[in-house]
């Protein structure tokens, strides 16, 4: 039986060096990169378990989170921008702010700088409620930083400042060709 080459066979590879083959696994990484997919990996894992440990949908969980962060930075947002960063259409997001609302986690208030918009902000009991879960990690977290002497810290910080650059850089590319 003759053996007839597969149609292309004889062309040659038009991928680059920058277009891995689709089978072709991701870079593997340093020691850097392990450890930081390491701590992504458990940052997840621990979401859910402080979801179930708060009776809570994670994606709620995730909406307090964001709320209670914007707050703290003075930025307040509303249903429309929780939305977003929650990666939910206006009416999943909608639906779990109602949800939170009616619950007493969050509260809705005029935005002082467009009357016609809400600002959403954690309520005591929500505030109390998802940090008393949180806290003794967060302890946790702020022990592991105090345990390096201040040259660690200061490269931890540039790293993890980088990474936050190349996170913002991912999302900021247009991914459409």
């Amino acid at each position: 039986m003759a053996q007839h080459p597969s149609p292309g066979a004889d062309e040659p590879d038009r991928r680059t060096a920058e277009q891995p083959a689709p089978t072709q696994s991701a870079p593997v990484g340093d020691e850097l990169s392990k450890a930081l997919r390491d701590v992504l990996t458990l940052t997840q894992l621990a979401r859910g378990v402080l979801a179930e440990r708060l009776r809570m949908p994670l994606t709620n969980v995730e909406a307090v989170e964001h709320v209670i962060m914007a707050r703290a930075v003075d930025d307040p947002i509303g249903p429309a921008e929780l939305s977003r960063r929650l990666g939910v259409t206006s009416a999943a997001g909608t639906q779990s702010v109602n949800r939170l609302v009616s619950e007493g986690h969050l509260a809705r208030h005029p935005n002082p700088h467009d009357r016609r918009r809400q600002v959403l902000d954690v309520t005591e009991s929500g505030f109390h409620h998802v940090m008393g879960e949180l806290a003794p990690l967060l302890g946790l977290l702020y022990q592991a930083g105090r345990e390096l002497d201040e040259a660690d810290r200061a490269g931890a910080l540039r790293y993890l400042q980088n990474v936050s650059a190349a996170y913002r850089a991912y999302l900021a590319s247009d991914t459409e060709d």
